[in-house]
This record gives C-alpha cells, structure tokens and sequence, in this order.
C-alpha cells in the first residue's frame, strides 16, 4: 500500500536524475497518518497524538530501511527521512540492487539457517545446470520465485550455531551469493571477470539475520585477517584458522573450485576432499619436473607449480617456502607426497605461480550439484523449491537434523561466549600428518579437522 502513497518517478537532483525514486517525507506522511488512526482512532488529528504519531511513523521508516524494504539515493547521511529532498528507492525497482536478497520482506518465522541455505543453493544450482550455459535466467519466474525464496535468510538466526555450523553455514552463504550475483547480471561462460572482482565482492550482498554481509565480508569472517594482523607476525596466533577455506569458496571463474554443498556433520571430509580435488589438477606438472630433476642430477634446482592461490594467500599456508610446499604436498597421492616433501627438506627448489583462468565457467563451477544430490538437504519436503515454504506454518515444516554437530564452543562475537577452541585438542587421526622440513610439525597449517590453531580457532 505505501506503493500506492507515495509518487514514484524520475527525479531530478543536482543535474542528475533518479529514476523510479520518491520522496522519503511522502512515505513518512503516509506512516504518520496509519499511525495516528490506529494509536488514537477519533483523537487522530489532536496536535499532541500528531507529534506522537509522527514519531512513531519515523521509527517505522527507519525500520523498513533497516530492513531494505526501500534504500536512500540522495540526502542527508544523518537523518534522512527528516530530509525533505531525500529520495530513496524501493528494491523492487532497482535493476541491480546490492542487496540480492531483499526484493521482498519475509514476514514469518524463519527455519534453521543450515537448512534454508543448503536448500537455496541446492535450487540455485539445478537452476543454473538445467538452465544451460546460454540461456537468460533474469526476469524470469523461476528466478523471481528463487529471489522471493532467498528472502528466509534476512530472519533466519545464526547465534545458537556452533563454530562448525557456522563455517559450514557462511560457506554455502558465499558460494550462494556469488550465483546469484552472476545469474542476476546476465553473466555468461568465458567472459573476463579479473576487472569485476573487487566490486563484485564488494557490492553484492546478502541480509543475513538482520545484517547486511558482503562477499568482502564473509570472507573476512572467514580469515580473520584484521584480527591476525593484530599479533606478531609469523606467529600461531596470525596463522590463518582453516586454510582449506580457499579451496571451497568460488567465484564461478574457470579456475576457482567448484561451488559444494557443506553440512556441518561432515564437514572436515567434504574440506578436505574440495582440496584434494583443486590442488591435484596441477599434480601431472609437478611429477615432471620431479622426474626432470632427478634426471639431471641432485644439484639441480627442482620446480614446483602452486595454484595461484598459494601466492595470494602465501602467508595462510605457512611462513616460509618449505611449510608452503609441506602443506600441498599433504594433499599429494602418497609417492608423490614422499617426493614433495624430500624436495622440502632439501630446501633446493624455487616455487612457480600456474596462471589463473578469470574467464567465467559456471557451467563447471556447479557441476558438482548433479554428483552428490542425496545430501544436500536434510527434511526438505520439495528440494527444488523453497518457495514452497512461503505462506506455510512454520510448525509444519519438517524438523532439520542438520547443526547436530556441537564439536565447537560458539565465539565471543557470536553469543558473548568462550572456551576452548583450538583444533589442536581435538585432532582427527591421519589427516595431513605431514611435517615440515627439520621434522617440526606445522603449528595451526595444514589443518586436522574443520577448524585450525588461528587467534579466533575458527571463525572471527
């Protein structure tokens, strides 16, 4: 109805126009008025219960913009539905909104957040794949009805989540957004993303329990890099939590990992696996130069080939070259594990960048959703339609057994919580035993378990 009230139009301000925007004061009228006849019926138009209700109507307006029911264009940063020049916009009218999620208002209670994300991603992806490389997916009713779908996650509540649950819940969220991103942009296989990346991480964004998460950010969340840097470097306590993470968040490029489902309860095989998956790729290469230099001689300098990951990020895979070649060796298939390793221990080797493909391949990047469709959701009585949980009863949707896993304290920046929770205390046999160079094992690198020996131990 506030649709209706207020005048949507091309509004002009300072030599630029505003297309489909409208006044904030002529929302906050329209408030008012609603307000003052459902506070005080016949004594509305009283000056008092006036100035009530108009108080009443700005809370309101602040509300629906908290909420993204509507964004500011212009006009005062302080107060801006006070501003009677400031235009705002609905998300409905915007082209390309930076909040992906919130063209519409979810009213009813939300389900677990583990659940609502692993279903929204599961439909997003069979989408994409059924929808073929050429094909146009904007404007469209599926994806209007997946957009009106996505809007659960603005309420769902994450602060019960574990430390596991939330890794495995912003996980899916990232990989969530950037499908998303792309499909709304029209993006299209073999297209150059380099020159897009920093805004696109950037600008898109997601309400996530009433909070506003841009890719940017979840992956801060991620790494914790703002808080490592604040210990001394090379230090446990600046070590990046789960390196593994790289390998599991795509950006839908040719050479990013491909997009996964991640479930709490099996979390640290389904890491390890998308490592495995990613690093073994360039494995052929390295077994060359390994044979090459043995050929030549033990004085020769060995090469090895790192994704280019591993320069981005050296410093979250080890502090020095050999812990670096130590951690992918883990990955390694056994020989040529043994092989890695003995060149890590000689310390005789220089490491090489393989180039990064940013051409987009989505196709690629969601493939794995046809691989392991059984697990995807848990409880979910249509797979391929979240919106069918819209108008629903919330007590009427099947009870998710997904979060069972309790293996972390939740953080400080969760629920004001603490305790103890550095994977080294909980170790899981046999994964990435390796040790670095001198017989030291790595301190927080490689990994063994879902989490690492980072400041936060898990997530910031």
């Amino acid at each position: 109805a506030i649709r209706q009230a207020v005048m949507i139009k091309d509004h002009k301000s300072f030599l630029k126009v505003h297309p489909n925007t409208f006044r904030g004061q002529a929302a906050i009228e329209w408030l008012r008025g609603h307000a003052a006849r459902a506070l005080f019926g016949s004594e509305a138009e009283k000056e008092k219960n006036q100035q009530l209700s108009r108080s009443v109507a700005l809370l309101l307006g602040q509300k629906l913009l908290a909420v993204g029911v509507f964004r500011q264009v212009t006009g005062s940063l302080t107060k801006p539905l006070e501003d009677p020049n400031a235009l705002f916009r609905f998300h409905e009218d915007e082209k390309e909104g930076p909040l992906l999620n919130c063209r519409s208002i979810w009213f009813q209670n939300a389900r677990e957040p583990l659940l609502v994300v692993s279903e929204l991603l599961y439909t997003l992806l069979n989408l994409r794949l059924n929808a073929g490389p050429d094909k146009d997916l904007r404007d469209t009713d599926e994806l209007n009805n997946f957009t009106a779908a996505a809007a659960e996650l603005q309420l769902v509540n994450i602060n019960d989540l574990s430390r596991i649950q939330l890794l495995a819940f912003f996980l899916n969220a990232y990989n969530l957004m950037v499908l998303h991103a792309h499909v709304v942009r029209g993006s299209t296989d073999n297209t150059d993303f380099k020159s897009q990346k920093i805004p696109f991480t950037r600008d898109n964004q997601y309400m996530i329990a009433a909070y506003n998460y841009s890719l940017a950010e979840i992956e801060e969340r991620l790494f914790c890099r703002v808080l490592r840097a604040k210990f001394p470097k090379k230090s446990d306590k600046s070590r990046a939590p789960e390196p593994r993470v790289h390998f599991a968040l795509s950006l839908g490029c040719a050479s990013s990992p491909r997009i996964r489902i991640y479930q709490p309860e099996t979390l640290d095989d389904d890491l390890q696996q998308a490592a495995i998956e990613y690093l073994t790729t360039n494995a052929p290469k390295n077994r060359a130069r390994m044979q090459a230099s043995v050929a030549a001689g033990k004085g020769r300098v060995a090469e090895v080939i790192l994704p280019k990951l591993f320069k981005w990020h050296k410093d979250d895979f080890g502090f020095s070259k050999q812990e670096i070649l130590a951690y992918y060796a883990s990955f390694m298939p056994d020989g040529m594990r043994e092989e890695l390793l003995e060149v890590a221990r000689s310390n005789n080797f220089v490491i090489k960048y393989d180039k990064f493909d940013w051409s987009l391949h989505l196709t690629k990047a969601c493939s794995e959703a046809s691989r392991q469709p059984q697990r995807m959701i848990t409880n979910a009585p249509n797979q391929n339609s979240p919106s069918a949980y819209r108008g629903r009863d919330p007590a009427d949707a099947g009870t998710s057994t997904l979060g069972a896993n309790q293996v972390f304290t939740p953080s400080l920046h969760e629920v004001g919580g603490g305790g103890n929770t550095n994977i080294a205390d909980k170790p899981a046999p046999g994964r990435n035993a390796y040790r670095v160079p001198g017989g030291q094992p790595p301190q927080g690198g490689g990994g063994g378990g879902a989490s690492g020996g980072g400041p936060d131990g898990f997530m910031c």
